[in-house]
């Protein structure tokens, strides 16, 4: 094991949906201690740049040749056959897991495809399974987190002024909302319905509570 992956705490994952650079380029200097995972089209994000991965992971049917010829028989390179039943994004996630860092980011998971974007959103649910709770996607103008527990959010850490709650299960329960425009006290908020939608924070701080159920936090700007 590599002295950075004894070291780091954090995992960014560059996966190829869209991926705004400014962004990507932002979180490193915010966080320079990142053991960076590419994932197939993601590496031509990272390689444009000139950041170069600590792994990547891809059957590499989606990159350029330029990036499988560079990448494809590396060390630490783990080669997917393009015949399998976890996504690329999915199998990085996995390599994540096993590192035990304390927050998993993934960049890339947004644009393009829905069902990529569907299927990126529910590996957040496998990383809370995990003990990973500051996990979430990233993207220009969303932070996606999935909680199922009791969680503070602070007004001067929000990545948007718009915070929205999605359940993930059918319905989550126990829902009450302290410090937001729109209060709710022991609610339940379901799948198919709007409710949670567009809230904002009138205090410092603002307490989620959740007793049963997982639920998308959403911070968004427009």
């Amino acid at each position: 094991m590599s002295e950075k992956i004894k070291e780091s705490m954090n995992v960014l994952i560059v996966t190829g949906g869209f991926v705004d650079e400014a962004l990507l380029l932002s979180l490193m200097n915010e966080k320079k201690d990142y053991y960076i995972i590419g994932v197939d089209k993601g590496l031509e994000t990272l390689d444009r740049l000139g950041i170069i991965p600590d792994m990547a992971v891809g059957d590499f049917d989606s990159a350029d040749n330029s990036i499988k010829e560079k990448y494809a028989n590396n060390d630490n390179t783990v080669l997917l056959n393009p015949i399998k039943d976890k996504t690329d994004t999915h199998e990085a996630v996995c390599e994540a897991l096993k590192l035990a860092p304390e927050s998993i980011v993934i960049l890339g998971a947004t644009g393009g495809r829905i069902d990529h974007l569907l299927g990126n959103i529910g590996l957040l649910k496998i990383c809370l399974d995990n003990g990973i709770d500051n996990s979430c996607i990233i993207d220009k103008n969303n932070k996606i987190r999935m909680i199922n527990k009791d969680t503070v959010i602070k007004k001067k850490e929000l990545y948007g002024d718009f915070i929205s709650l999605v359940p993930f299960t059918d319905k989550a329960e126990g829902i009450t909302l302290e410090g937001f425009k729109y209060s709710l006290s022991d609610g339940i908020l379901f799948k198919d319905d709007t409710l949670g939608i567009s809230n904002e924070l009138v205090k410092e701080e603002g307490l989620i509570k959740v007793k049963s159920g997982y639920l998308l936090l959403l911070e968004t700007k427009d």
